[in-house]
């Protein structure tokens, strides 16, 4: 008899220890999944880093002004228009973990763009002018050699600058910039 009731008691045991490891792995699994801030949830791929995001919510544009084109034949109405366009471009083409994938030669070509455009905008703030000038070299990076880091950065000024000046609505920024943002690289 004894032999009996040990025969159900050792499955039985073993079958409440798994569902207590599984239901502590679902649930400890469903509280780090939680504390993520940004991660697609469809993309695995998505580091902590790219998830370290601020959430202050920035989406009051500004005045247009600031940022003047002296050549129209960039295909940009604005410094708004530019800001955005590049936004749109590395979104599509880094963003949610495609930055390993990228065409190399379709960054090169839009790096190449972002230098000609920048050699001919007027910026009317200090800051702006900064982010502009790191922008221009990450870009300058990105035409001489496939350097991932820099378009991944290139990426996270467009991201926050199109917040900040366009009004992009969106909460997160990366807080690269100087304008707006702490500028932490």
């Amino acid at each position: 008899m004894k032999l009996k009731l040990w025969l159900w008691l050792i499955p039985l045991m073993f079958i409440v220890l798994g569902l207590s490891v599984w239901i502590g792995w679902s649930v400890l699994g469903a509280s780090n999944h939680s504390k993520s801030t940004g991660a697609s949830e469809s993309d695995p791929s998505v580091t902590q880093e790219e998830q370290d995001f601020s959430t202050e919510v920035v989406n009051t544009p500004v005045s247009e002004s600031i940022i003047v084109f002296k050549d129209d034949e960039l295909g940009f109405k604005n410094g708004h228009d530019f800001i955005g366009q590049l936004h749109k471009f590395y979104n599509e083409t880094l963003g949610w973990g495609r930055i390993d994938t990228t065409s190399y030669s379709q960054q090169q070509e839009k790096a190449e763009l972002i230098i000609q455009a920048l050699e001919s905008v007027e910026v009317m703030d200090a800051a702006v002018q900064m982010d502009f000038d790191r922008i221009k070299e990450y870009a300058e990076i990105v035409a001489k050699e496939d350097d991932r880091e820099a378009m991944r950065n290139l990426h996270r000024y467009f991201h926050d600058l199109d917040i900040y000046l366009n009004g992009y609505d969106y909460k997160e920024t990366f807080k690269v910039t100087i304008f707006q943002g702490e500028g932490r690289e």
